[in-house]
């Protein structure tokens, strides 16, 4: 191998490495705000003793409902992190990083979809609300296609990680 491809080798690792980093500091920015939004919240929820049980079953629903796109987004995150890690040891052609992209990209649809179609319905819903909303926001939808993008890369990183394996049992 050449020094030029091995320097854009390490420069891809590096970059991995870093990115990795950023990814560990999103987990626990998502992982804080979900346990203060959520978690938190639903406690005190169970602490109250004024509350009847209905009452207390819609406003820890209606909490739980409102963190499932940063949950999911979690998961995006944390698959990519496994990815990350993957290629920062090297493993740029490894089945199971393209597994971990494709995952990201799933989990980042379900999370838009959630955040488009399913928090704002089982919100009024439990609200007792009659209606359907869909959020269609320019933003979901470019971030919509853009998750999709992640998860269609992660599946052609997939066929390239099974053609490199097929070349080289043939030499």
């Amino acid at each position: 191998m050449n020094t030029s491809t091995q320097q854009k080798l390490d420069k891809a690792q590096s970059l991995a490495k870093s990115a990795q980093v950023f990814a560990v500091i999103a987990l626990v920015i998502i992982g804080l705000t979900v346990l203060t939004t959520a978690v938190i919240p639903i406690f005190q929820l169970l602490l109250e003793r004024d509350l009847p049980w209905t009452e207390l079953v819609n406003e820890a629903g209606l909490l739980l409902v409102q963190i499932l796109p940063a949950t999911l987004l979690y998961a995006s995150i944390n698959q990519l992190r496994y990815a990350l890690e993957k290629y920062s040891a090297g493993e740029f052609f490894g089945d199971a990083t393209s597994k971990h992209v494709a995952e990201a990209g799933d989990y980042a649809v379900e999370a838009l979809v959630a955040v488009m179609l399913i928090v704002p319905n089982l919100t009024q819903w439990i609200q007792h609300n009659i209606g359907f909303e869909l959020r269609l926001e320019p933003e979901y939808i470019g971030m919509l296609a853009f998750a999709i993008f992640i998860a269609v890369v992660g599946r052609i990183l997939s066929a390239a990680a099974y053609l490199q394996q097929e070349n080289e049992s043939f030499v």
